[in-house]
């Protein structure tokens, strides 16, 4: 965090000192009252609970901004109280002003797919010749946005933030912290249902981009989304950039194509032609490389130099991919996460390297869809029965619901379903080969670790 004298914020969070002085400098602000959180120089948002201060004597220069000052108890030396009016308020009225405080550019990623890599690709390709701040991996919740403001130094020169969108007011929210100059919307589809009351609901949170991204900034957005699509985009006061295969997409993408561990493409700006390649599989990836390529072309990189970047991107862990795995067998471990839209896409790689091997699919019970568990599960049975598998194995006591759907609508394939991942390993390792692929799609937050490492080749 830069540091900020007290009295600087006073005016900006209309508060008084009713404890203490108005000179304190303030390195850290939390808003959650944990004394484990509690540092030196420290600001801390207060709301409604008493808090005694009765431990925290050895901390230097302690601010507490509250409505509620009486609620404060054991009060030392080392303490500064601010009175003011609304605590909220207040809270918010210092996030709008450190963050216009920074100057820099400011790129915010959000999508049901394709969030973390199409962030990291960004990230790539300005970190050859600039200091990037981004998100951690997909550590993306809300409750770290304001670390994440405030991790911010005076060495850094593009901030990538990913932003996830879990209940309805989120996205909004991400935006109040981060005012992005580019905004990427990589695509809508099903995840994520438990924070919502429905589906459409769940999109119209992602669809809010275009009413709270600021006038002057740009939307990147995947123009064959068929929500989008449904959307006058002149509607909006604002820059939207378009990417995807649909001929009016400002970032046209014109061929793409399987070539060993790459995915080769073409793309059409401004009636000029692009050739590129990305490592790694899946049709998905060269989206997510388009979408990045558009968003830092915004900030003022050629695309020549975003195209010949993303040629060494590295291959994120879990996301398709491919390794060794037992008996001679091909693995392909994308077991990062997992949505409807993200298993059609795994799907489409397996079909696509497969090359004449038996294909297995693995498919894990999908998390966090609320009472519309069984409605979701079962289009992912229908998406399976149009697949050319020779075996599909689901695992967990949802996933049950994929295995039935696939069979009622008549997959050719044999069909196993495990309560647990200890049955499904047995499954496979009587049956996996040197003329075996497959394809194991589940969720980080399923505890199938041993899974992957039981068929990944010693």
């Amino acid at each position: 965090m830069k540091p900020i004298y007290l009295k600087e914020l006073l005016p900006i969070m209309q508060g008084k000192v009713v404890y203490g002085k108005d000179v304190p400098l303030i390195k850290h602000v939390i808003k959650v009252p944990k004394r484990s959180l509690l540092k030196d120089h420290t600001m801390y948002f207060h709301v409604k609970n008493k808090l005694s201060l009765k431990y925290s004597t050895h901390f230097k220069n302690l601010v507490i901004i509250t409505a509620t000052p009486h609620l404060i108890t054991h009060l030392g030396d080392n303490v500064t109280v601010v009175k003011v009016n609304n605590v909220k308020k207040a809270y918010w009225n210092f996030i709008d002003f450190y963050r216009n405080m920074l100057t820099i550019p400011f790129i915010a990623v959000t999508g049901t797919c394709g969030k973390t890599t199409t962030k990291e690709m960004v990230s790539w390709i300005f970190s050859k010749n600039h200091n990037v701040y981004k998100t951690i991996k997909n550590e993306n919740d809300p409750s770290r946005h304001l670390d994440y403001l405030l991790g911010i130094n005076s060495k850094t020169e593009i901030v990538v933030m990913e932003t996830a969108v879990a209940a309805p007011g989120h996205l909004r929210k991400a935006y109040q912290y981060f005012k992005p100059h580019v905004g990427i919307l990589t695509s809508i589809g099903i995840d994520h249902l438990n924070g919502f009351r429905d589906l459409e609901s769940y999109v119209q949170e992602k669809l809010s981009i275009f009413k709270i991204m600021d006038p002057k900034g740009t939307i990147v957005v995947n123009g064959d989304n068929e929500y989008v699509q449904r959307l006058n985009l002149e509607n909006f006061n604002k820059k939207v950039v378009t990417f995807g295969m649909n001929k009016g997409s400002d970032f046209q993408i014109k061929h793409i194509e399987y070539k060993d561990n790459n995915m080769l493409y073409k793309m059409i700006h401004k009636n000029k032609m692009f050739e590129g390649a990305i490592p790694g599989v899946g049709k998905h990836n060269v989206y997510n490389a388009i979408a990045a390529i558009a968003a830092a072309n915004q900030l003022g990189m050629p695309l020549e130099e975003s195209i010949e970047r993303l040629k060494t991107f590295p291959s994120l862990p879990k996301h398709v991919e491919i390794v060794k795995g037992v008996n001679g067998s091909m693995l392909i471990d994308d077991t990062w996460s997992s949505n409807p839209t993200s298993i059609e896409s795994s799907l489409d790689v397996l079909k696509n390297i497969s090359h004449g091997k038996k294909k297995i699919a693995v498919i894990g019970e999908i998390k966090f869809l609320g009472n519309k568990t069984e409605e979701v599960h079962t289009l992912v049975g229908n998406i399976l029965a149009n697949e050319e598998i020779d075996i599909l194995i689901t695992i967990g006591k949802d996933a049950e619901h994929i295995s039935k759907q696939a069979k009622r609508m008549g997959i050719k394939g044999n069909v196993y379903h495990c309560e647990h991942s200890d049955k499904a390993i047995q499954l496979l390792l009587e049956r996996v080969d040197s003329n075996t692929i497959v394809l194991v799609k589940t969720s980080m937050y399923q505890s199938h670790k041993g899974l992957i490492q039981k068929l990944r080749q010693k």
